[in-house]
């Protein structure tokens, strides 16, 4: 028997492409949000592989295979070595299983990153407490919370995973950069599949053992058991137990990782106890057993580390005796007598080929002794499915202030008169109130103090020059890919029908790249869009601002009553049509186009 010790990402044509696009961004001040003028925000690609996705969306329906969650730890480089933590983003999941992030710019050509990608983990907020650390420091810091039951995955609880983009090598992190090769990512335990007879590969790509004519075995299993395994494993291997290899398939260059050594947590082991309801029909238990790594300490069968090993107990009844028989299992072969650890993102399938007599009476027994009485096959599969697609296009549209995309903050609004577009402050002018677009809504007002923090859409303002006194635009601000319509198709639409505000509500209704938290821009955002759209007009699948555009910042008219101060039937809006970009007034029941925008929430 010839024991194929694959890792994982040894891949065969059976692995689809999960694309992940990186908006690299520099950190804000907390006071007014000023971008560096030297550290800007840079767009750059690149693509994650997965296995096992199975359809177009990203989110496979196999709970082995899916990604709800990413984050990127932005690692400085010292040469192709590991320097420290430097940065922690969050991926944002939108469409066909595409990802935007903010990660640091590249300062000059020394200036390289290491990019590791964490999928799927259950808390991340302890990442952001771990700036300055070493990879080393981290990877021992990235670990499971403690068990002494068995681990499950499912739906609710997909598998973490571990990638570096560019196959470990140091990158440039600057505008535009697409990575070359496909990012995969490896699950952070092993699985462990074991049954009694003839093993078999179903079309699904599933395992399962029959134990029926010459070769049937007299025994009936009713539990498995591993001991000694560890309570708690490593999100991250550690940087000297894996090594990369580019392979090349259908024209699509992968880095893979391949396993070389363990990278088990510290901490205790348990007995982890699979009964009859992980077992079917009482021949295999697959695809239910999962485990950290481990370092198995092997010397000889038998050994002085041989109650101090990792081993599998399986246990059942032997020619129908009333009586258990409990039976020993090392990760070995028997017929090779080749000796494996235990390697994250592998899949150890143990066939039991013969049952030769009745085993311990116990499984302490079973554990502690010479295995004895039973014959069996081992093999380390590939933990691979699904099919490859190609990579998906860029999605999100982004100004960054005097960043990428959003270097004009200049902008004409009438004949003869411009104004610089403020960014928003932190607080409410002439107050220390703060204060988030998210929340405007209603209606505003230029007679009482605007209640701003219990949602009120700010004052009324007659001219431009009031309004960006108030209101700036958020520094990092994603605009949505075309105009809204209403139920009816409408392209034009009114900012407010009756009672209902319309604008508000369309753009509060948008889902779009994975978000929900959309709304109406104010005016100097909508004029920040104006100044800096040719850079959006360059962006695939962009559809370019025509016409005239509602924003939320609502119009005082001349010479206000005080009903009229109290209540405007007026708001700003921004023409497109042509290259003027004039500011405008309308009567809210005025039909004009809407564009919607999100800002990050880092930064409110």
């Amino acid at each position: 028997m010839k024991i194929r010790n694959n890792n994982i990402l040894g891949l065969n044509n059976l692995i689809k492409l999960l694309g992940v696009i990186i908006l690299v961004g520099a950190c804000q001040n907390d006071g007014f949000y000023e971008v560096p003028q030297d550290d800007s925000p840079v767009l750059v690609e690149f693509s994650v592989a997965t296995p096992g996705i199975a359809d177009d969306s990203g989110s496979s329906v196999d709970a082995d295979a899916r990604i709800t969650s990413i984050y990127i730890l932005q690692f400085n480089a010292d040469g192709e070595s590991y320097g420290t933590l430097r940065y922690v983003a969050k991926g944002t999941g939108t469409t066909g299983g595409k990802y935007t992030a903010t990660l640091l710019q590249s300062m000059g050509t020394d200036d390289n990153y290491k990019l590791v990608i964490l999928a799927n983990l259950p808390d991340y907020g302890f990442l952001y407490g771990l700036y300055g650390k070493t990879y080393a420091q981290v990877q021992q810091a990235c670990l499971s919370a403690e068990t002494t039951v068995p681990l499950v995955f499912d739906d609710s609880c997909p598998f973490p995973m571990f990638g570096v983009v560019n196959g470990g090598a140091s990158v440039q992190v600057q505008e535009n950069t697409r990575y070359n090769g496909n990012t995969e990512l490896i699950r952070a335990v092993v699985r462990v599949d074991i049954g009694i007879g003839t093993k078999k590969t179903n079309p699904d790509g599933t395992v399962s053992w029959t134990n029926t004519g010459s070769a049937k075995q007299p025994f009936v299993m009713t539990e498995v058991q591993v001991w000694k395994a560890g309570q708690k494993y490593t999100y991250m291997p550690a940087v000297g137990n894996y090594h990369w290899n580019t392979v090349t398939t259908g024209g699509i260059t992968s880095n893979q990782i391949a396993i070389d050594r363990p990278s088990a947590a510290s901490g205790g082991t348990a007995t982890m106890t699979y009964d009859y309801t992980y077992i079917t029909s009482g021949i295999y238990c697959s695809e239910k057993i999962y485990l950290p790594e481990a370092d198995l300490l092997w010397g000889k069968i038998f050994d002085e580390n041989h109650t101090n090993r990792l081993a599998i107990i399986v246990g059942g009844y032997y020619k129908n005796s009333a009586d258990l028989s409990y039976y020993r299992v090392d990760f070995t072969n028997d017929v090779s007598g080749e000796k494996m650890n235990i390697l994250r993102n592998h899949v150890y399938q143990f066939t039991i080929k013969k049952v030769e007599a009745a085993g311990y009476d116990t499984a302490e027994l079973a554990y502690n002794s010479k295995p004895k009485n039973l014959d069996f096959e081992a093999t380390v599969e590939p933990w691979t499915e699904g099919q490859k697609s190609s990579v998906p296009s860029i999605q999100g549209y982004y100004l960054s202030y005097q960043g990428f995309n959003g270097g004009n903050v200049d902008w004409t609004y009438a004949a003869g008169s411009s104004q610089r577009i403020p960014q928003k402050l932190y607080h409410w002018i002439n107050s220390r109130m703060t204060f988030d677009y998210d929340n405007f809504y209603k209606e505003g007002n230029k007679f009482y103090a605007p209640n701003i923090q219990g949602g009120q859409n700010g004052e009324l303002y007659a001219t431009v020059a009031d309004a960006l006194i108030y209101e700036g635009t958020f520094p990092d601000l994603m605009v949505s890919g075309d105009d809204m319509v209403d139920e009816s198709g409408n392209e034009t639409i009114p900012w407010k029908t009756g009672t209902t505000l319309t604008a508000f509500d369309l753009c509060r209704s948008l889902e779009e790249n994975g978000y929900d938290d959309w709304r109406l821009p104010r005016l100097s955002e909508l004029a920040f869009i104006y100044v800096n759209q040719e850079s959006l007009k360059a962006l695939r699948g962009y559809t370019p601002l025509s016409g005239s555009y509602w924003c939320g910042s609502e119009y005082l008219v001349a010479n206000a009553t005080d009903e009229q101060r109290k209540k405007s039937d007026w708001a700003w809006a921004v023409d497109f049509t042509d290259a003027s970009g004039y500011a405008s007034w309308h009567l809210k029941t005025a039909k004009l186009k809407i564009r919607c925008v999100r800002q990050n929430l880092y930064n409110k």
